[in-house]
């Protein structure tokens, strides 16, 4: 259908054509390549982050006002500012790689490195909230837990691996699943912006592709089809990073 003539209907064809569109096909495979680059990084810099802010170190006002200046900027500004960011003439990145001597690649122009940098933004973008969420868990830790571990000898890193970590394990699934969440349906206006997709179609992720379909193709059927297949690999994806559990005897029901 394309908003002009009667709607028809075709059944399952659209979802067969998915079957034989590369582009679709594409498109789904670099949809899961950026949420694997970056639920991962999100998570652990958070989480990092957190414990950094939670010890109180001198200066951390001002850095805690640093990290929440992605949630105070709108996603196109984001976009743009970090377009900016990655030229390759003016851009900070290669003023500083000048100064070694060095000549960067053109970062949104180089099929290699233009997904890398674009969830790099998407990281940047993601990390506010991630930090929030940490930094409320962290506050929640019984301080006799962690007097309980130094009494015991514990340093540290073990103190971070066997204490706060496994206490913060709840939050850290509903980072992943947020992240996830925020990743598939916030990352349009920075793939639009930045690179349209492009070079080559390396950053042609679902929610570009099915804006072209809707809005400048105007195959909205078809694009509805693909809209359902997002929905499928975001409920997919949910599920392996936050599988269900079984509520054992202690657990409410």
């Amino acid at each position: 259908w394309n908003l002009i003539g009667e709607p028809r209907f075709v059944g399952f064809a659209n979802y067969v054509d998915i079957l034989k569109d590369a582009r679709a096909v594409n498109s789904v495979w670099k949809t899961v390549y950026l949420v694997f680059l970056g639920v991962v990084p999100t998570v652990i810099l958070s989480f990092l982050i957190a414990v950094l802010i939670n010890t109180n170190f001198p200066g951390y006002t001002v850095f805690r006002t640093m990290y929440l200046l992605p949630i105070v900027i709108s996603l196109v500004a984001s976009a743009v500012l970090w377009r900016f960011i990655y030229d390759p003439r003016v851009g900070p990145i290669a003023q500083l790689l000048s100064l070694f001597g060095v000549s960067g690649p053109n970062w949104l122009q180089d099929t290699t490195w233009a997904m890398p940098a674009l969830s790099l933004v998407i990281v940047w973008l993601r990390l506010p909230l991630g930090v929030i969420l940490y930094l409320a868990a962290l506050q929640q830790i019984n301080p006799q837990l962690l007097e309980a571990a130094e009494i015991d000898g514990a340093g540290p890193w073990a103190k971070l691996r066997h204490v706060i970590w496994p206490n913060v394990m709840p939050v850290t699934l509903l980072i992943l699943v947020l992240t996830l969440r925020g990743i598939i349906f916030d990352s349009f206006d920075i793939a639009f912006v930045m690179t349209k997709g492009g070079p080559l179609n390396s950053t042609d992720i679902l929610a570009v592709y099915i804006y072209d379909l809707a809005f400048a193709q105007l195959r909205l059927g078809y694009a509805s089809a693909l809209s359902t297949v997002l929905f499928v690999i975001v409920t997919i994806l949910a599920l392996i990073f936050n599988p269900p559990r079984r509520p054992s005897n202690g657990d409410p029901v």
